[in-house]
């Protein structure tokens, strides 16, 4: 193997999503040729319309101890915080008991580890990206809000709270006076609130995520438009791609992050990933006129508003476990602007438009990161969940790391697809 496959191998990113872009951009910038390809426009698909966070405080799993009483809850209100289509309940049931058996408390407290150690690191890993594309003007770094009706309501997530602190999260409790002084417009009713320093948030996901993809194109990184339909190896013994157009693409590795559409490759290759759409939906409001500074999370109700550019307003969260060709339920973005107003006051929905996406999850939270068991040069990026944008450095770095045979900054065995 010469010198620079061993430095600076030909890479192949399928998929154009945020996590797909940032693999990319990490790998164009580590010295590696590097050909993006995607059946569609770059970062229209999830990644345009996520909430725009870096969630670095959200390092305990969505299993969290207790989740099986929760299950007949989710299954009988359709507009609740999680939901579960009945019609899809049949298939959803092997990952729905993955999910629960992922609710043990030693299992919980080894997937925090694990998750934090991904969390911790996003803010350093994201910052050299954002230099080189130049959308640091996207990212506000003014912490987020966490919102509690009483102190009754926030002592029972106290727990929670303090296990967040001994995983390295940073947090301040306030109280009614000191959220007034932070964001005088949430109303009083809101007694309590947490407030995370290093949460940080992009004004608009698509602008910031085609940015790292204009900075990708002018490192000398290629993009190709065209449908992946099967990956394997050439008689050269590359990964070699078919396309749908463009014949076959040939490189030294390949790495598929197409979010939920990434199972296409999973199966052709046997490797039983339990992958689920975790739908989630938005409501962006441009002419909210709502000034706010902070990114705010509702914790009873289990949804965000990010403040956008202009005083506009997107309201995501909630999740909803059913096929992702079903049709959307629409009243569940809708609810949100109820919902926020009870937060915010009255605002200006004028221009409201709504929005549904596929976010890829697994049943214990943590992502797909690393390479293939038996396909060499094959990497996978996949089953980031509710986390795309938060952890899409972090996974470009690790895999670069990989890719070009570089000293491992994290152990990647929690990530790897063996596990399950």
């Amino acid at each position: 193997m010469n010198a620079r496959a061993t430095i600076a191998p030909e890479t192949i990113v399928v998929g154009a999503g945020i996590v797909g872009i940032a693999c990319a951009l990490q790998l164009r910038l580590a010295g590696c040729p590097v050909t993006l390809l995607d059946r569609g426009e770059p970062a229209c698909e999830t990644s345009f319309g996520n909430a725009g966070a870096f969630a670095v405080s959200d390092v305990i799993p969505l299993a969290e101890p207790g989740v099986l009483a929760k299950v007949p809850g989710w299954l009988l209100n359709p507009l609740g915080p999680l939901a579960v289509r009945w019609r899809y309940l049949p298939a959803l049931l092997p990952w729905l008991a993955r999910f629960v058996a992922n609710s043990r408390p030693a299992r919980v407290a080894a997937l925090t580890s694990h998750l934090a150690a991904l969390l911790n690191r996003v803010n350093d890993d994201y910052a050299a990206l954002i230099e080189q594309a130049g959308v640091g003007y996207l990212w506000r770094r003014h912490g987020a809000l966490t919102l509690y009706r009483s102190e009754s309501e926030f002592q029972a997530a106290a727990a929670a709270w303090q296990s967040k602190r001994v995983h390295g999260v940073l947090w301040r409790k306030l109280t009614r006076a000191e959220l007034a002084a932070k964001a005088p417009q949430i109303a009083p009713v809101w007694q309590v609130a947490v407030e995370v320093p290093t949460w940080s948030h992009v004004d608009d996901p698509y602008l910031f995520s085609r940015g790292l993809f204009d900075a990708f194109v002018q490192a000398g990184g290629r993009f190709v438009r065209d449908e992946a339909l099967s990956i394997g190896h050439n008689a050269q013994g590359r990964v070699a791609i078919k396309t749908a157009r463009s014949g076959e693409l040939a490189a030294e590795n390949a790495v598929v992050a197409c979010g939920i559409w990434s199972d296409r490759f999973l199966r052709q290759h046997r490797y039983r990933v339990p992958l689920e759409s975790e739908r989630g939906y938005h409501v962006t409001l441009p002419n909210a006129g709502v000034p706010l500074h902070h990114f705010i999370e509702c914790a009873s109700e289990h949804f965000v508003i990010l403040p956008m550019a202009g005083g506009g307003l997107r309201l995501a969260g909630t999740v909803e476990l059913a096929h992702r060709d079903a049709p959307p339920d629409w009243r569940r973005a809708h609810i949100l602007v109820e919902r926020a107003q009870r937060i915010l006051g009255l605002f200006d929905t004028s221009d409201m438009s709504v929005w549904m996406g596929n976010r890829p999850s697994v049943p214990d939270t943590l992502p797909v990161i690393g390479p293939a068991p038996d396909v060499p040069g094959l990497y996978f990026a996949t089953g980031h969940g509710h986390l795309g944008l938060t952890l899409a450095a972090t996974t470009g770095a690790l895999l670069t790391e990989q890719i070009c045979r570089r000293e491992a900054s994290l152990d990647l065995t929690p990530y790897r697809l063996t596990r399950f």
